[in-house]
C-alpha cells in the first residue's frame, strides 16, 4: 500500500494538462484543488478511461492511481479510520496495493514519529475490508483569525519622578484588538483528535478555519488575559505596553503551544496586537490619581496655586466693576484662606526632591577604592619592572633619587636645589 514517485517526463507531461492525459497515464487521480481557507479536505478523484473503479463506491483506491501533493500539504491514506500511508513531499505519485507503505514524511517531526509507529505494525497487504480514503492537510500558515479581549483588568503603576521606582498604582480595564494565525505542525496527532471525526461523519473530512475559530479565539483571549496579568506584575504604565508586546505574545505563544500544539497537533503563532488601551472611565481615574498625587508635592502645589493666582489677578484687571474691586475681591479670599506663600510652598517642594536625591545617592552603592600603591614602590626606567627596594630585582638597575626641591612650599622662595639653605630665607620654614 505503498506510492512510488511518478517519472520526471510524465510529472511534465501531466503538469497544467491533467484532464487530458489522466486518462492514459493513471487509472484514477487524486488531487486537494484549492485549499484556501481550508484545513483539511478529501481528496478530489478524477475517474480515468482505465479505471477499474465504474461501480460507483468511491471508498476504493485503485492500484494504479495517481496521486498528487503539493507544497505545504500532508496527504494521508486512512484505511478504516486509520493511517496506513502518508506522503508530505511534493511530487506526483502512483497508488501500488501491494508495495510496502511509503511513509513520506518530509522534514515533519509529528509524521517521523508516525512512520516509526507503523513501520512497528503488520498491515493489511492491500486488502480493503471496508474503506480505503486519500485526505489531504494544509500544512502552511492560514492566516486572518481575529481577536477582541472586551475588558481585561490592569494593575496600571506610576514612578517616583526622583527615583524612577513605581510608587502607586490603579486597577484600569484594557480593551484590545488583533489577528493571529494558525498552522497544522503535527498532522497525524491533528486527524486522530480533530480531522477523524470529520471523516467519519460523511467521508468529506472537510475542517475549514470556522469550524474551529471560536473555540481559538476563546482560548487565545483567556492566554492574553493570563499574558496581561503577567505585564501587571511588571508595575508598568499602561502607556508601555506597547513597547512589552514582545514579551506578550511571547507569554501567549507558550501558554496555547500547551493547549493546541501539544494537544492538537496546531501552532498558533504571530499574533499581532492592533491595539491595546484602557477605557474611557479608566483613563479619566489615572488622570484624577495623577493631579492628586501632585498636589500632594509641595512644588507642584505651589506651581497650581501660582498659576491660579496669575489667571485670577487676569481676571481681576477685566472685572466689569473695575480693577480695584476685582483686585479686593481677591484680597478676601487671600485673607479668609490665611494666605498661601507660594515661594514657600516651592521651597518646601525643592527641599523634598533634595533630601529624595540625597537618600537615593547614600542607598546606592558606594565604588570600590582603587588599591593603595604600595608604600615606597617605584617602576625601574630601564626594564619597567614593579620594585620597592634600593634596585631593581629584575634588571639590578638602581633605584631614581628623587628630585631635589628648589623652592620653599610655605611661602614659594626658590632657591639653588644644588646648594639648598637649611631654613627659608623668607619665612623661616625648616626646608631639610
Amino acid at each position: 500500500m505503498g506510492l512510488i514517485k511518478a517519472a520526471s517526463e510524465v510529472i511534465g507531461a501531466v503538469s497544467g494538462a491533467l484532464g487530458t492525459t489522466a486518462n492514459a497515464i493513471w487509472t484514477d487521480y487524486f488531487e486537494s484543488g484549492d485549499m484556501t481557507g481550508v484545513i483539511m479536505k478529501r481528496g478530489e478523484k478524477i475517474v480515468g478511461a482505465k479505471s477499474k473503479n465504474r461501480s460507483g463506491d468511491d471508498n476504493i483506491i485503485t492500484a494504479g492511481s495517481g496521486i498528487d501533493v503539493q507544497e505545504n500539504q500532508c496527504m494521508i491514506l486512512v484505511e478504516n479510520g486509520a493511517i496506513v500511508d502518508f506522503c508530505a513531499e511534493p511530487g506526483r505519485y502512483t497508488f501500488d496495493n501491494s508495495a510496502a507503505p511509503s511513509l513520506l514524511s518530509g522534514s515533519n517531526k509529528g509524521l517521523k514519529a508516525l512512520a516509526s509507529s507503523l513501520g512497528q505494525q503488520v498491515l493489511a497487504g492491500g486488502q480493503r475490508t471496508n474503506t480505503q480514503r486519500v485526505y489531504y492537510i494544509n500544512l502552511g500558515e492560514i492566516q486572518g483569525f481575529k481577536w477582541g479581549s472586551g475588558n481585561i483588568t490592569f494593575d496600571h503603576w506610576e514612578s517616583d519622578i526622583m527615583t524612577g521606582k513605581p510608587v502607586w498604582h490603579v486597577a484600569a480595564n484594557l480593551q484590545g484588538n488583533g489577528v493571529y494565525s494558525i498552522q497544522v505542525t503535527d498532522p497525524a496527532k491533528f486527524y486522530a483528535v480533530i480531522g477523524a471525526s470529520k471523516a467519519g461523519s460523511d467521508g468529506s473530512g472537510l475542517v475549514s478555519k470556522e469550524d474551529i475559530e471560536q473555540q481559538i479565539k476563546t482560548e487565545a483571549i483567556a492566554a492574553i488575559r493570563q499574558g496581561v496579568g503577567k505585564l501587571s506584575k511588571m508595575h508598568i504604565p499602561f502607556t508601555e505596553i506597547a513597547a512589552n508586546e514582545g514579551a506578550l505574545t511571547e507569554e501567549v505563544d507558550a501558554i496555547l503551544d500547551k493547549s493546541w500544539n501539544e494537544a492538537r497537533g496546531i501552532s498558533i503563532f504571530k499574533i499581532a496586537i492592533a491595539m491595546m488601551d484602557v477605557d474611557d472611565a479608566s483613563r479619566e481615574k489615572i488622570t484624577k490619581y495623577q493631579e492628586t498625587r501632585g498636589y500632594a508635592d509641595p512644588s507642584m502645589l505651589g506651581t497650581y496655586i501660582g498659576m491660579g493666582q496669575t489667571q485670577a489677578m487676569q481676571d481681576a484687571a477685566k472685572n466689569s466693576a473695575g480693577a480695584v474691586t476685582g483686585f479686593a475681591g481677591m484680597g478676601m479670599v487671600g485673607g479668609m484662606g490665611g494666605g498661601v506663600n507660594v515661594a514657600n510652598l516651592m521651597q518646601q517642594g525643592m527641599a523634598a526632591q533634595q533630601a529624595q536625591a540625597a537618600a537615593a545617592a547614600a542607598a546606592a552603592p558606594t565604588p570600590a577604592a582603587a588599591p593603595a600603591a604600595a608604600q615606597g614602590s617605584w617602576t625601574c626606567p630601564v626594564c619597567g619592572s614593579g620594585n620597592s627596594g634600593k634596585f631593581c630585582s629584575n634588571c639590578g638597575q638602581a633605584r631614581p633619587e628623587a628630585p631635589k626641591a628648589s623652592f620653599c612650599t610655605e611661602c614659594g622662595t626658590k632657591f639653588d636645589p644644588e646648594n639648598p639653605p637649611k631654613f627659608c630665607p623668607n619665612c623661616g620654614t625648616k626646608l631639610g
